[in-house]
């Protein structure tokens, strides 16, 4: 009975400090790319023809500033109506349209403004690399600033030209401004987290010791209770009570023993072997792309 207390006990503790074991090498991998230096590569995509020739040269202009002073990539596509989505595809194309264009893992943002005719519209932001932990937090504020200069579904785009814009210098002094402070961010589509450590972006698919102590402190007081719930449980269970005592059921006014002799007799014990499958189940999920951060806003 005390060894089998002690056994499960052990086994109890050991679920509990899962959290905080040491990972693998491999599942330790950084992902994170960085940015390659070439701010060219940022750009204003036109689709629905907005503007003239010298002003897109001048939203790309300002675009290719604020990707070299920030260091990383940026997307901002106007999208006209061969863009026409739901707001899930809408966001898988973003997220894929930029690893396409820049590879998993870099640094970047991609702004998808809807102008497809869809009612309401949505907008995207897709972010990768350092930019998820940038802007994480900020999606709401961000999306609030942007959104005062743009036309709703319901308007004319093509009267509102100005506006639109103004809507993208202001989307990319936002991203100038919030530059965040999330710890650390896990994309459930990847099965990525990311954080900062040493002051470098550490994206890999191991859970960072942050979160896993924070599961620890939730662990203890419940592993705890389960623990008390278990040992008063077993010891209850395997308590004798005066019933399952022979010498209840034994008179002994009636009964005389004259003669005692101890004999043994023998005893069998049947050991089989389990065996283990041999097929199991490979790891997966997640896929091959890169992890992203971001969010949408209808208007």
């Amino acid at each position: 009975m005390k060894k089998f207390v002690t056994a499960a006990f052990t086994l109890l503790m050991t679920l509990i400090m899962l959290p905080v074991m040491p990972i693998s090498a491999s599942a330790s991998e950084n992902y994170h790319q960085g940015w390659n230096g070439d701010a060219s590569a940022s750009r204003f995509i036109d689709n629905v023809d907005f503007f003239s020739d010298s002003e897109e040269a001048e939203i790309n202009k300002k675009v290719q500033e604020t990707a070299e002073k920030l260091e990383m990539n940026i997307i901002v596509l106007a999208a006209g109506y061969e863009y026409y989505m739901s707001d899930e595809q809408t966001e898988i194309f973003c997220d894929s349209s930029y690893d396409t264009t820049y590879g998993n893992d870099t640094d970047g943002v991609f702004f998808f403004m809807d102008f497809t005719g869809k009612k309401p519209a949505y907008d995207y932001i897709s972010t990768s690399g350092k930019a998820v932990l940038f802007y994480q937090d900020y999606i709401d504020e961000i999306f609030d600033a942007v959104n005062s200069y743009l036309p709703s579904s319901n308007s004319d785009y093509t009267q509102h030209t100005d506006e639109i814009a103004e809507g993208i210098y202001c989307f990319l002094g936002q991203l100038s401004e919030y530059q965040g402070s999330k710890s650390y961010y896990y994309d459930s589509g990847s099965g990525k987290y990311f954080q900062y450590k040493d002051g470098k972006l550490i994206i890999t698919k191991s859970k960072p010791l942050r979160a896993r102590l924070k599961a620890l402190v939730a662990a203890l007081p419940i592993g705890a209770i389960a623990g008390l719930i278990f040992f008063f449980a077993t010891k209850s269970a395997y308590k004798f009570k005066n019933s399952a005592n022979p010498n209840v059921y034994v008179s002994h006014e009636d009964t005389r023993f004259i003669h005692r002799e101890d004999r043994f007799i023998r005893t069998y014990t049947r050991k089989t072997k389990i065996e283990s499958s041999s097929g199991g189940r490979s790891g997966g999920g997640g896929g091959g792309g890169g992890g992203h951060g971001g969010g949408g806003s209808h208007r």
